[in-house]
Formats: C-alpha cells, structure tokens, sequence
C-alpha cells in the first residue's frame, strides 16, 4: 500500500541509491503530506538512514530525482533541516550548547557574519523548549548523550525550517528524554511543521507518528499509520521476525486503533 498524496511537501520518484554497484534502496516512490510526523520504519540495513540523505542530497542517485516543495533542493534549503545522527557527530569540537544552536541561524543570518542579539535570543528559547536553557554555556562535551541530543534538536528550531529530516533522534536517550522530544515534535506538526523521522521501536512508532513509510530495501508501503501499520505489511517489511510483529500485533488490537474492531 503506498498512498500518493496531492500538492506533496515532498515528492521522491524512483530513487535508487547504490554503493559500490550495490544497490541499498531501489526504486523509491513516495509522497508525503505537509504537517506530518513520518516514521521511517525498517530493520537494520534497510536503508531508512540512506534514504534521508539522498532526500538531503548528501550521497548520490544512481537514478531518480526528490523534489521539496515541488523544486529542487538547493532552491529551498532554507526552508529543509537535517538532524543527523549523534554518533556521526564530533562532539570533542569546542563549543557550547549555545554555539551549536546559534549555527541553527546562519542561514538567516550568513555563515561570515555575527549573530544578532535577536539570533541569540532564538537560540536560548530553543533552549528552553527544550529544557537546556541552564545549559547554555556549557561545553557540549560535558553533556550527557540526552543532553546532546536535545541540542541538536534546539539547533533544528532554531533554523525554523519548514520540513525536518531527524535520524534516529530518540537513540540514547532516557525515557523522559523520549518522551520530551516526541511532544516536541508533535508540538512542531501542530504549528504547521513536517517532521520525518528515522526510528527502530515498532512498539512506540504505533503511537508517535500519523504517517508511516515501511522499508527494506524497496518502499514497502507509505500512508497513514492506521492503515499501513497491519501485520501483513509489518510481517513483509521484517520477513520472520515474528516475536516483535505479535507484540506489535496485540497493540494494534488492543490498544492503539480500536476503530478497526468498530468497523468488523
């Protein structure tokens, strides 16, 4: 089941990507609607991390092309931020918290010029909304693996974007950092936001996102989570990881969409 949508904040058609002529995603169709939480969903080697930096441009295509907001990205990387993950991250480089959200502003502000009492301003209510702002000052390598997640995040509002790219963005982290950072995307998609977001927890991806791509290797199916988010299509994206999909399967029943049982 892959749903197209009209007028797509992002459209991607038939993107193949391959490393050393090997292809890693093959094919890749998909539109997705402005205001979303998208999970990205898939086991290990999927592809689900490849995907969001060919959509960034950051690898090549082997085929295919991704339009953002029906253009090209370089006419609209104003408007597109990427959080990528924390492990690619040098967190050794000196700078504070504040510093690392302020790089979220050069793109209003010029990478060559000095940010502006109300750039800094923007930073340290990112900050906050994030519940860092007694951290300001602080290195960022003296934060905790939460704590640097939750920068990054800041550093991503901070750029107020319109459509925001997050690679694993609850890894590491605690439960309360967890459950801190969903209500703050779901905060983001209220206010006119599109988040998408690479995750591996099937169990919480029933209850975080509206909108679900399943992937392994090709898309597997695109829509909303109530529909795409069937055993049947669980159990082609996983193959025979059977013990996670009856998990996921008991939540879909009991807990999460009791509409379908209305609807029987």
């Amino acid at each position: 089941m892959i749903i197209q949508v009209p007028n797509p904040i992002l459209e991607v058609h038939d993107l193949t990507v391959a490393y050393h002529r090997k292809p890693v995603l093959w094919g890749v169709d998909l539109t997705l609607p402005a205001g979303s939480l998208t999970g990205i969903i898939g086991p290990n080697g999927a592809g689900k991390s490849t995907l969001i930096k060919a959509i960034m441009g950051l690898i090549p295509l082997s085929s295919g092309f991704v339009k953002l907001f029906g253009k090209d990205l370089d006419e609209v990387r104003q408007k597109v931020s990427y959080v990528p993950q924390r492990e690619s991250v040098d967190w050794d480089f000196p700078a504070s918290a504040l510093d690392v959200v302020l790089m979220g502003r050069y793109s209003q502000i010029g990478l060559f010029k000095r940010p502006r009492k109300a750039d800094k301003e923007v930073a340290v209510e990112c900050l906050r909304k994030v519940g860092l702002q007694n951290f300001a000052n602080r290195q960022i390598s003296q934060l905790s693996g939460g704590q640097q997640q939750r920068v990054f995040l800041a550093r991503a509002l901070a750029q107020d974007a319109d459509i925001y790219f997050m690679d694993e963005p609850f890894a590491g982290v605690d439960a309360a950092t967890e459950a801190a950072i969903i209500e703050i995307l779901r905060n983001m998609t209220t206010s006119g936001k599109t988040v998408v977001v690479v995750h591996h927890d099937l169990q919480s991806a029933v209850t975080y996102f509206n909108w679900v791509l399943l992937l392994n290797m090709r898309l597997v199916a695109s829509g909303p989570t109530e529909k795409v988010f069937t055993q049947d299509l669980l159990q082609e994206t996983y193959g025979g990881k059977l013990t996670v999909l009856a998990k996921v399967g008991d939540l879909l029943e009991k807990q999460q969409f009791p509409s379908r049982e209305d609807k029987a």
